[in-house]
């Protein structure tokens, strides 16, 4: 993949486009932050939701496919960027409604609220999907969280 040129800093790695690769991605982001990171439980939960899609929705997760994920420590205390490049698929990733049934569709509305901001580029090499993590909470988290009515 010629995505590997865009990682300027921080912890890559290439796994094998398998469902324990999803395990694997917590695992690495989860040591590189640790425990006491204020973003390390939301990093965790992103990473495995780009993982998973990447598997499920790209050729990355065809026999022998591969992806890359990068985590990058922002010069802001607490800032992090994940990056998931997968090895491209039909559709770009959209966020979509789903409902309470549904079994999928939550990944992206969970970055959505969970990250400052996302995006996803598409190359003729594949695609890089990204997120960056804050430790100001963004709107759409804030937006999720019950007001306790005064009095």
């Amino acid at each position: 993949m010629t995505f590997r040129s865009r990682i300027s800093s921080g912890v890559h790695a290439e796994l094998a486009g398998t469902p324990d690769a999803a395990r694997q991605a917590r695992a690495l982001v989860g040591d590189l932050l640790g425990d006491d990171h204020p973003t390390v439980h939301d990093a965790t939960l992103i990473v495995s939701e780009l993982v998973s899609n990447a598997i499920a929705y790209s050729r990355s997760g065809q026999p022998g496919g591969t992806l890359i994920i990068a985590v990058e420590m922002a010069p802001q205390p607490g800032d992090v960027r994940i990056q998931v490049c997968d090895g491209g698929g039909l559709e770009a990733p959209v966020l979509t409604a789903s409902g309470p049934d549904s079994e999928h569709g939550r990944g992206l509305a969970i970055i959505t609220a969970l990250a400052a901001e996302w995006a996803s580029e598409t190359s003729d090499a594949g695609r890089a999907t990204w997120c960056r993590l804050t430790t100001s909470r963004p709107a759409a988290e804030a937006a999720l969280v019950p007001q306790r009515e005064a009095g």
